[in-house]
């Protein structure tokens, strides 16, 4: 038998005391040890002389007596395992019987197969002998991870009882459902570790660190790192100690990055327009739900001001094969490009020939890029940045914290990453409609076997944020951004595998502001979000709705007034 006794001391703690450890059989002691034990506090710091909030975070990783030791202690971890998660699992099956009205899904055809196999390693669902095809109950007792543009593997399965349909309505209405847990986990890889970022080495916190919590200007934060210079960067983590979800997020609310779509541009914090309208060279299109009706009209016109198409002339709703079919795409050839039925759009599609039901060949008509140059020249806000801004505004500036300190006077300039370098500039050249455009960091997080994050920032010093040209581009309105993507990796994030136990995780959906993609097959910009599950992905189109997680970094001489970073006692700051 082996028994693992642990210790939880209490935040004042800080003495040599006997832990004692009886084992009895029905009612006899059998067994005893004593242990004794020097017992330190969590509140390590201020019983020790560091209250300075720099020291404190490096001295607390080992309970060193003096920085450099910690240092030290911190460098000679080494280098983590960026390509796991941290903390790193195996997974088991877990299954529910009998849901009713399991899974609802619209305008789609279904991945539907006969069997599966499970990845222990990944906690993901993989359809073997499976077909493409509409949801019915000709597919009873078959697997499905739902339509074919979520893919045939997941981490949610639906074993098929029962269906029911309405209209393009295909629903899941009973299910055996399976999911998964966490079988074990490795917490090896969880506290500091050392690196490098554009001004000297940084220490970052990975894993499920529990020692990193901030209460400023009366709001929670997590301590993301420490900045090469020095500063300490926090990230927004609510008005309450223990908020999840959309609470995380500023305002309780979700936002847009962006509001437009359909130019690569749109991936930039702030961003260039060079437009003019342009008529592309033939492309396949394939951002079409199969049996979802659109517009098709026999003409289009431009509003400049707003950069919107409007299809105009004479219109009917079909299904792309129902126009194909028909012998209709010379009448009615513009459609709206978005997978959405509606008229008003950022670019046209003038159809040549509908390859299936879910692709066809098109030329883009658009009011887009004409350069790539521009896409970089930071003349308008993104939709994130107005609203972050509008945050800092609201609740910062000209606010006082208890001791009568401006908050703003804690605030500093920092380096906030956009890194819009592409991978290949010769066949993605950054701002043409019908070229796919794929940013590095897509390659070094995603595509790569081997994940490669970076807290250096892009060499072109227009993605390097800041309020000041003594950070980077000075283009900032205020010391207020969001994390990157790299960040996520190196705090234990995954573009493959979820993880629900790494301190960035908060079981809702939140915006980076690193690229990812814009896909000419879809039409639409990508910039990389983290999922309630905690995995990183670079999938999903700006224009939707997530979390808002504001990054601000103070100055590395502030003082802890009292805590211990504890969720339920976190650090509370006063300035040297």
């Amino acid at each position: 038998v082996e028994v693992q006794v642990y210790v939880i001391p209490k935040n004042d703690a800080n003495s040599n005391t006997d832990v004692t450890v009886k084992l009895t059989k029905n009612g006899t002691e059998t067994y005893q040890i004593i242990k004794n034990m020097n017992i330190m506090g969590n509140n390590y710091c201020l019983n020790n002389g560091f209250n300075k909030l720099e020291d404190c975070i490096l001295v607390s990783e080992h309970q060193t007596d003096n920085v450099e030791t910690a240092k030290t202690q911190i460098a000679d971890k080494g280098y983590p395992n960026l390509n796991d998660t941290a903390p790193s699992y195996t997974y088991v099956e877990r299954v529910t019987y009998n849901v009713e009205d399991a899974y609802t899904y619209v305008g789609y055809k279904f991945y539907m197969g006969t069997g599966y196999t499970f990845d222990q390693e990944r906690g993901k669902f993989i359809l073997t002998n499976y077909v493409e095809d509409e949801l019915s109950d000709d597919y009873i007792n078959y697997y499905t991870c739902g339509p074919t543009n979520l893919g045939s593997s997941c981490s949610t399965m639906y074993k098929i009882l029962k269906t029911s349909i309405s209209g393009t309505i295909y629903t899941i209405s009973l299910a055996d459902v399976y999911t998964y847990k966490v079988a074990s986990s490795l917490r090896s890889e969880q506290g500091l570790y050392e690196t490098i970022d554009d001004f000297g080495k940084t220490y970052y916190y990975r894993g499920d660190v529990e020692n990193n919590n901030v209460y400023f200007g009366g709001f929670y934060w997590k301590i993301i790192r420490i900045n090469g210079d020095g500063s300490i960067r926090l990230i927004y983590n609510g008005t309450t100690p223990n908020a999840t979800g959309n609470a995380t997020s500023i305002n309780n609310n979700t936002y847009q990055y962006s509001t437009k779509y359909a130019d690569p541009t749109y991936v930039g914090y702030m961003y260039g327009k060079n437009f003019a309208e342009t008529i592309s060279s033939v492309v396949t299109y394939a951002n079409i739900q199969p049996l979802t009706q659109y517009y098709f009209a026999t003409s289009y016109s431009l509003n400049k001001e707003t950069g919107e198409y409007t299809l105009t002339g004479e219109m009917v709703e079909k299904t792309y094969s129902e126009l194909s079919d028909e012998n209709l795409i010379s009448v009615y050839p513009y459609s709206c490009a978005i997978e959405t039925k509606t008229t008003t759009c950022e670019a046209v599609v003038q159809i040549q020939n509908v390859i299936d039901e879910s692709s066809a060949k098109v030329k883009y008509i658009s009011y887009s890029s004409i350069d790539k140059e521009s896409t970089r020249n930071n003349e308008y806000n993104s939709t994130i940045k107005e609203i972050v801004d509008s945050w800092y505004q609201t609740n910062i500036i000209g606010k006082y914290d208890s001791q009568n300190n401006l908050l703003t006077n804690y605030i500093v300039d920092a380096a906030f990453c956009n890194d819009r370098n592409i991978i290949d500039t010769n066949n993605n050249l950054g701002y043409r409609l019908d070229i796919s455009t794929y940013y590095v960091p897509y390659t070094r997080l995603y595509e790569s076997s081997e994940k490669t994050p970076t807290l250096e920032c892009s060499i072109d010093i227009r993605d390097r944020f800041s309020t000041t040209t003594d950070k980077g581009n000075g283009n900032l309105t205020y010391p207020i951004a969001l994390i990157t993507a790299d960040e996520i990796v190196f705090a234990g994030g995954n573009t493959k595998e979820p993880n629900a136990d790494y301190y960035l995780r908060t079981s809702g959906y939140y915006w980076t502001m690193t690229p990812s993609y814009y896909r000419s097959s879809l039409t639409n910009t990508r910039v990389f979000r983290v999922a309630p599950n905690g995995l990183l992905n670079p999938f999903w189109p700006v224009t939707s709705y997530y979390g808002a997680r504001p990054v601000i970094n103070i100055r590395s001489d502030v003082l802890i007034q009292e805590g211990d970073g504890t969720i339920e006692n976190p650090f509370i700051l006063n300035l040297a």
